[in-house]
């Protein structure tokens, strides 16, 4: 079964139950084959096609179709058989009809939810137009940046303390001898460098199977560490530290800063649910009611409106833009590009995270988030994958480029895009450009969440690795060896306690 390109057929039971659990089509008590699963995701499919089709038929046209047609009605003739008609045909009292006056109540809920979008992306827009032209601009409300003389790049981190060091020495903006035993003592050294880290800083492991929506052999899990808040707060330290140089730590939010925010727990490992758990309290492997311990903790600790999911809205955007690239997690479609601005995204995700948001902008959040993950920023693989994919093409990048350019206001006209989000290995390759170095994809799977680390066979592309971005254009790759200080550390899954933690922590 195929379609949009996807070959149903040839994913494995894995991909299928979570492509199936994404969308809520099976219930995780019950058990299914994989015919059930094909089934189910055909009738999703031929259900999703059906109901596009059927409100496309349900939107009236209220347009004139020419200045012609118009005219031709204002010069319709009157009855030529009035007798008491002296001075030839009647004159016809033609009222000119507002045609976009919606009539029922679909019509009319359609017209309030176009007129509220229209807002929405007019404020979005204004706030970056003022800001661009201000004399002392806040780039980090807009998530829009000048160019750099040096910018380094990382992709997912996926909870591992070590790699995150071995990328940070890499980059050369912390020392060499940096020890995850003691974080206090790792300081910034990388003068006026900007780094961007791409996502997916969170969750430690890729089960093979679910129980309640949480991992269930917990033995699945490769030197397994609670690591989260450890990662978190270096990154923003760094950034605090950089700023006195001229450099910069930013970020962007993953879909897996995301699901967390979204109760959606199935990739958080056993260490990372104990993290936000007083560790005297640690003794049990579960909960009363079956899940693993510290699923309410975390549940609490990053829930919508809290103080991980406000720092996320403080200090991270979904689209950022340094000079004359563009840094998204996932990738981005040109039909998402059509629809929506970046400061439109940037605003409705930051809203959601807040709580704040209103119905439409919760429905809009939705549309970019859950419903289809060509339109998502987080979850678009269309550029990122070129097997059997016939949309990731040099005119449709292009396109892309073209359409972003001309939608949305600028600091300075994009020519590159740089995305992480799926993992380069898999296809046997390092971190890569296509289309002359102006699109680049640096997720390699480097996290032991992707399994043991080695220099065999696939492994040997996840190993930690950054791209390099010198004078807003000229690239440089950096590679390193696996060597013996990957390991967990002793002080990894510490309590962290965020009752009295305030912004930034």
């Amino acid at each position: 079964m195929k379609f949009n390109g996807i070959d149903f057929d040839k994913m494995t039971n894995t991909e299928l139950i979570e492509l199936c659990l994404k969308y809520k089509l099976i219930d995780r008590s019950k058990q299914y084959n994989r015919q059930d699963l094909l089934n189910l995701i055909k009738s999703f499919i031929i259900d999703r096609l059906n109901r596009k089709k059927q409100n496309s038929n349900n939107v009236k046209s209220f347009s004139i179709d020419s200045d012609k047609e118009y005219k031709r009605r204002n010069s319709v003739s009157g009855n030529l058989q009035n007798i008491n008609n002296r001075n030839g045909p009647p004159k016809v009292n033609v009222h000119k009809r507002r045609l976009s006056q919606p009539t029922t109540l679909s019509e009319k809920s359609n017209a309030i939810k176009t007129h509220e979008m229209n807002n929405i992306q007019q404020q979005s827009i204004n706030k970056v137009k003022n800001e661009i032209k201000s004399l002392d601009p806040r780039y980090d409300s807009i998530g829009m940046y000048p160019p750099v003389k040096r910018l380094v790049c990382i992709g997912d981190l996926h909870g591992d303390l070590a790699v995150s060091l071995k990328v940070l020495k890499l980059a050369e903006v912390i020392p060499q001898n940096s020890n995850i035993n003691n974080l206090n003592s790792v300081h910034w050294c990388g003068k006026d460098t900007w780094i961007v880290q791409l996502g997916d800083q969170i969750d430690r492991c890729r089960p093979d199977d679910w129980e309640k929506n949480c991992i269930k052999d917990f033995n699945e899990v490769i030197e397994d560490e609670g690591s989260n808040m450890a990662i978190i707060k270096l990154f923003l330290r760094l950034d605090d530290e950089a700023k006195k140089c001229g450099g910069r730590v930013l970020g962007t939010l993953g879909n897996h800063e995301l699901m967390n925010v979204d109760k959606d727990f199935r990739y958080v490992s056993p260490k990372e649910f104990l993290e936000f758990v007083p560790v005297n309290e640690r003794n049990n492997k579960y909960t009363d009611d079956g899940y693993p311990m510290g699923y309410y903790h975390r549940k609490k600790a990053f829930e919508r409106g809290s103080n991980i999911s406000k720092l996320y809205a403080v200090k991270k955007k979904s689209i950022v833009i340094i000079g004359s690239y563009l840094f998204v997690h996932g990738g981005l479609s040109i039909q998402l590009m059509e629809k929506y601005t970046i400061a439109e995204i940037n605003d409705i995700v930051t809203k959601w995270l807040l709580k704040t948001d209103n119905d439409v902008e919760s429905q809009i959040f939705d549309e970019i988030f859950r419903d289809d993950d060509d339109m998502s920023p987080f979850w678009c693989r269309i550029f990122a994958e070129d097997e059997d994919n016939p949309d990731n093409s040099l005119q449709n990048f292009n396109k892309l480029l073209e359409t972003i350019n001309k939608k949305n206001k600028l600091l300075t006209p994009i020519k590159g895009i740089v995305i992480s989000h799926t993992p380069q290995f898999m296809e046997d390759k390092y971190l890569n450009s296509l289309y002359n170095d102006r699109l680049w994809r640096i997720d390699v799977g480097m996290s032991r969440a992707f399994g043991k680390q080695d220099d065999c066979n696939y492994n040997k592309f996840r190993k930690p690795q950054i791209l390099i971005i010198h004078n807003n254009g000229q690239f440089e790759k950096r590679i390193i060896s696996l060597n013996s200080d990957r390991y967990p550390s002793s002080n990894q899954g510490q309590y962290v306690d965020l009752s009295n933690s305030k912004l930034p922590f």
